[in-house]
């Protein structure tokens, strides 16, 4: 009792400890998990906002450049502007009026900084601009210094192409300028020298604020292919090169894509966003800490700690008070145990046969790893990971085998199953199942890799061969009944074995074919399965010739060439082909039972009852003839009386028509509602003639009676006797009474003077 006790204590601590475990473990991993994923999560989503920002600010660029190429075409193309840039002394109406011009199309973009039109002729700029630089300025004296060096290397430019830069404007106090310049040209002598240009400025602080939003937290700018700054970024001047910078190396290095990855810009642990070029070779990058990314997600973790202290907390609590809750249900259920414990012992042998049988049926899903804990749970010696045969046994005869032993059936099986396993137990591990009806299932399998039966395969073969032979003659000997053997091939492991069930109890089916007392090869059946059957149209016609005419024994004979040709296919093969013939016997007895009145049922429900049972394929054979023989004398008794009505209606028919020139073998055939094919060789069996020949013969005779009879023309009885060409009738005349119709006539005709 004191044991029990302390059994008890072990099994209550077990379980607290255990709940406790599992709960805390739980908790710490599901935290980890979810920091980790919504740490990653963040990540992703700032990268989405980063890039559909900086994507934006790219159209932004891109609509800007479309304004200022739409800009400077207009320009380009304005007549009153036009004199500006054609004319070397423009007169100051023309100046006048052009510039008014160019300060209209300046206001009516806000972002226009300035708008220079450059004329080479004369050297001159004539600027447009929201400070006091409105007027005209020569080249030399001009305050925005860029655009010379800018105009005098032309050709490093591309038209319509924003060019960042710098510049001072202003003569007294010089103010720095930011801005995006477009230039948009014309050259002379094949762009040896610049004609005449228009150049646009755009305002940077027109993009850095969309670039950089106050709601928005980072910094975003632009490089180029080359990594120069672009645009506005901290303290670092325009134009500056980025690319030694540690954080700019990977994005100088990935030309292709747009991605980010976390680095240290300034001191400061940044995500870095970017894109791929656009179409002006330019990128767009932001900068955003990652303390701000990540300061609700740092908040959350605290948070999710805590919580998990106090569930920790809780579920201690809990888990000691519902394990003491459990302490006795659990007591009753280990006393339970170990009163099935004691009763498994003693019907393990039942639930190995159970278990293996749902297996072998498909009822139970297996696995190795089951098979390998049920079978040593049943205390089978058995190792599911040795090479493994499946034998399936098939008890002969087996409705004599019920009538024999009658409700020792089971028990003789039984023995049966013993016998087959002590026979095999020198060399083989052997579990036998009783499958139901006639069918005993044995499972092979070698007692060690070392011990096995043969060197090779072909010899171990041989010798399993002679083991089932064994078998046979030891319950011949024993209970004197027959058993056919099915043996399987070898498989690597016995759940391969069982998965192969279904194929062997399919080759057992071939016992029909080889006879009882057989051995099949499931290989060698399985290998039908790849061949093609097609039915025999042309001997199925014959077999239905025979059977409407009642040659029964050429039907027999045609029907076992058949079935006996799907002993060379899978079973199915047999039992499809055997279906057809069904229904085409059924057809014909339909087909006789109408045109001949003969008394006969459908067969089609009972002719398929013999394969379920039968063992044999002449027992089939045997169903069949009998069909065939009813059928047969059923036809033989119309056939008489019915034939000789058919002989006597055509020849009735010919003595009645013989004059008619359209009668012949279609016409009677159709007065009769037969087929000429069939009425043709029916009369020919029946009389020995061809019905074409009697009917020439009819009509000679009648035409030999007029020639004694009457004094008509030899042309005029042909054609009362139905023939329409004259020739024919003198030809069949002749064949017939070997002399010419006239020669007849005059020797009838001297034959009765005399």
């Amino acid at each position: 009792m004191r044991k029990r006790s302390e059994d008890s204590q072990k099994v209550f601590t077990r379980i607290l400890i255990g709940i406790i475990i599992s709960t805390a473990a739980t908790l710490l991993v599901a935290s980890a998990i979810l920091y980790v994923n919504y740490n990653r999560i963040a990540l992703r989503q700032v990268y989405r906002t980063d890039v559909n920002s900086l994507t934006q600010t790219s159209r932004e660029v891109a609509k800007m450049t479309e304004s200022a190429k739409s800009l400077s075409y207009q320009i380009y193309q304005d007549y009153t502007i036009s004199s500006l840039m054609l004319y070397s002394k423009p007169s100051i109406y023309q100046i006048t009026s052009a510039m008014e011009q160019l300060d209209n199309y300046r206001m009516s973009l806000p972002f226009i900084e300035s708008i220079y039109v450059y004329n080479s002729k004369s050297s001159e700029f004539f600027i447009s601009s929201d400070g006091v630089r409105n007027g005209q300025q020569s080249i030399s004296e001009i305050d925005d210094q860029g655009i010379k060096h800018i105009l005098d290397r032309f050709h490093d430019y591309k038209p319509f192409v924003p060019i960042p830069r710098t510049y001072k404007v202003g003569s007294t106090e010089a103010s720095e300028v930011n801005s995006y310049t477009y230039l948009c040209y014309d050259t002379i002598n094949d762009n040896a020298k610049l004609n005449y240009a228009v150049i646009v400025n755009i305002k940077d602080d027109w993009l850095s604020p969309n670039m950089n939003a106050a709601d928005q937290p980072g910094k975003t700018f632009i490089v180029n292919e080359q990594g120069d700054l672009l645009s506005d970024f901290g303290d670092r001047p325009l134009l500056n090169n980025l690319a030694n910078e540690t954080f700019m190396r990977p994005i100088m290095q990935d030309t292709e894509h747009s991605a980010y990855f976390t680095e240290q810009v300034d001191g400061e642990n940044s995500l870095i966003t970017y894109t791929a070029p656009d179409s002006l070779g330019w990128r767009y990058v932001r900068i955003t800490p990652y303390d701000v990314i990540t300061a609700d997600i740092r908040g959350m973790r605290t948070h999710t700690l805590l919580f998990c202290l106090g569930l920790l907390a809780a579920g201690l609590i809990l888990s000691y008070l519902v394990s003491r809750k459990l302490y006795h249900p659990i007591n009753n259920v280990l006393v339970r145990m170990r009163v099935m414990e004691a009763e498994r012992r003693g019907s393990l042998h039942l639930l190995r046969q159970d278990f293996l049988r749902g297996a072998l049926q498909g009822r139970e899903t297996v696995t190795c790893n089951m098979l390998e804990e049920r079978m040593r749970f049943y205390g089978s010696p058995i190792d599911v990971h040795q090479p493994s045969r499946m034998v399936l046994l098939r008890i002969d005869h087996y409705t004599e085998f019920c009538e024999t032993y009658r409700d020792d059936t089971k028990l003789v099986k039984y023995a049966m199953m013993n016998i087959c396993t002590e026979t095999a137990d020198i060399h083989y591990y052997v579990e036998a199942v009783d499958m139901g009806g006639d069918l005993i299932t044995l499972l092979f399998n070698e007692k060690s890799k070392n011990d096995s039966l043969s060197e090779n395969e072909a010899s171990a073969s041989h010798q399993i061969e002679e083991l089932l032979r064994m078998m046979q003659a030891a319950v011949m000997t024993h209970l004197k009944c027959s058993i056919s053997c099915t043996l399987g091939p070898e498989e690597n492991s016995l759940e391969e074995c069982i998965e192969g069930y279904a194929r062997s109890a399919e080759a057992s089916l071939h016992r029909l074919f080889m006879g009882p007392g057989c051995l099949i090869h499931t290989a060698s059946i399985m290998a039908y399965q790849s061949k093609e059957y097609t039915f025999p149209a042309g001997k199925e016609r014959q077999l239905v010739e025979c059977l409407m005419t009642g040659k029964t024994e050429e039907a027999k004979l045609i029907y076992a060439d058949i079935v006996s040709e799907t002993a060379a296919y899978p079973f199915t093969v047999f039992q499809l082909a055997l279906s057809h013939l069904t229904m085409t016997l059924n057809h014909v007895r339909n087909t006789l039972k109408k045109n001949n009145q003969l008394t006969l049922d459908s067969v089609s429900g009972s002719l398929m009852l013999p394969v379920k049972n039968a063992e044999d394929l002449s027992e089939v054979h045997e169903h069949f003839y009998r069909m065939f023989d009813e059928l047969g004398s059923k036809v033989e008794e119309k056939r008489t009386l019915k034939h000789e009505e058919l002989i006597r209606r055509i020849n009735d028919i010919v003595e009645r028509d013989y004059a008619d020139p359209n009668l012949c073998l279609t016409s009677i055939a159709e007065e009769l509602s037969m087929s000429p094919i069939y009425v043709s060789r029916l009369y020919k069996q029946l009389t020995l003639k061809g019905l074409t020949d009697v009917i020439n013969e009819t009509r000679i005779a009648k035409a030999q009676h007029m020639l004694v009879q009457t004094e008509n023309s030899v042309a005029d009885i042909a054609e009362r006797t139905g023939f329409t060409n004259s020739s024919y009738f003198y030809r069949m005349f002749k064949k017939l009474n070997g002399v010419t119709p006239n020669d007849y006539r005059r020797k009838e005709l001297h034959s009765e003077h005399l």
